[in-house]
């Protein structure tokens, strides 16, 4: 492959390339109450209507309009208190009639002859042991009455196939009569690391120790997309202990390895891959950091899906942003759009670019006006940590572009 930057693939080309050849995982019947995060995997109906039940909206008393018409603070009404309706207490039998009032709470259901409640605040409880209410308010009919399947009808939709269970979503399937539901499973990732450089968390340190921290950050971030990850190990400067490592990732949907995809002498993963037989259909994007990444998919010799991310770490990190974070949303059968929307925000202070590669810089983004104020940190290297833990955000910097003033409109991919 030619290394001129004008033949690499664009960002959205290569991302477009990946999420073309992966697809939804194989669905499967999950309690409610396990599946936050998932998909839905096909529509789900309200079992039940939502509220099943008129009831009250506030405290207070439940009133005939016509007893209370004209009432205020100068004029109050009297009525007879008759009865009380609390929340999940027995609905009361008998009508409510003329001159007569029940005490109701929130939530209660709505006594037979109740037309409105008038909140507990514009009435006046001092003769409430000898049976009497003074309402200080007139009430139009329905007033804070919630009237059954106000919400959601018997039948309605409480959730399309796509849809995340957030705890929002989560709480009205189950509010419907819901207590299992088909979703999307989560896909199982396997990430590996690359390099004799690198020693493991935790191993004795000297200072040119390079500590696999890599591999664990792909892995939290691989959990916090919501798949699961499980880390390979490192695999050490030779063909065949990465072919060994690689092939250790049968099990999975998807491998992500970590380090030696790029042209050094002792980068393998990519002739490991062709190993295993593994078919690449991109390597190398139009950007900068992360620019060696490599896309493929097996036919059994390893995971089905395989992404090679560089070695350095805000490579890695950015990488997995543009690229696997999205994919892994498809697997999971998140509806579209799987990627980060992208907000425009005006560049705080000048910067200079090379042209031919489009650059992600970290980034901390501000409000003022209504309008995204983006500064760009100073630390930008591929190495530095620093600078991709302190951003909020990734300012997109175009290919063709080399000098960007302040001031300038650019567009910026909010992170977490």
């Amino acid at each position: 492959m030619s290394t001129a930057h004008d033949e690499l693939l664009g960002v959205d080309e290569a991302r477009a390339r990946m999420l073309d050849a992966v697809a939804p995982l194989a669905d499967e019947t999950v309690p409610l109450v396990e599946a936050a995060g998932r998909a839905l995997a096909a529509e789900l109906r309200a079992l039940r209507s939502l509220p099943g039940f008129d009831n009250s909206a506030m405290d207070g008393v439940g009133v005939r309009v016509a007893d209370v018409t004209g009432a205020s603070d100068a004029a109050p009404v009297t009525l007879r208190l008759v009865g009380e309706a609390l929340a999940g207490g027995a609905a009361a039998t008998a009508s409510l009639a003329g001159g007569e009032a029940v005490r109701i709470m929130t939530g209660a259901a709505i006594p037979p002859g109740v037309e409105a409640v008038v909140m507990r605040e514009h009435t006046d409880e001092r003769d409430v042991e000898r049976g009497l209410i003074h309402v200080k308010a007139a009430a139009p009919a329905g007033q804070h009455v919630r009237r059954v399947g106000e919400d959601v009808r018997q039948g309605g939709v409480v959730g399309r196939a796509g849809d995340v269970i957030t705890p929002a979503r989560l709480n009205l399937v189950l509010a419907a009569g819901h207590v299992s539901a088909r979703v999307v499973r989560r896909p199982m990732v396997a990430v590996l690391a690359s390099g004799d450089e690198l020693c493991e968390v935790g191993a004795p340190l000297d200072e040119r120790a390079v500590i696999n921290s890599n591999a664990h950050a792909i892995a939290a971030a691989v959990r916090a997309a919501g798949g699961e990850a499980r880390l390979l190990g490192i695999a050490r400067d030779s063909l065949a202990d990465h072919v060994a490592h690689i092939r250790e990732a049968a099990f999975a949907d998807v491998l992500l390895t970590v380090g030696g995809v790029s042209m050094g002498t002792h980068d393998f993963v990519r002739p490991a891959l062709a190993e295993v037989g593994c078919t690449l259909s991109l390597w190398r994007v139009a950007m900068r950091p992360g620019k060696p990444v490599a896309f493929g998919t097996s036919d059994g010799g390893s995971a089905r899906y395989v992404v090679g991310l560089p070695g350095n770490p805000v490579s890695a990190m950015v990488g997995f942003e543009l690229f696997v974070r999205p994919a892994l949303r498809k697997l999971l059968g998140v509806s579209s759009p799987w990627t980060r929307p992208l907000h425009w925000a005006t560049l705080a202070e000048g910067t200079k670019k090379k042209a031919g590669l489009e650059h992600w810089a970290r980034a901390r983004v501000t409000r003022a006006d209504g309008a995204l104020i983006a500064t760009l940190l100073d630390a930008q290297g591929s190495h530095q940590i620093s600078g991709l833990a302190d951003a909020d955000a990734l300012v997109r910097l175009p290919r063709a572009a080399t000098t960007l003033a302040a001031g300038e409109r650019v567009e910026a991919m909010l992170l977490d």
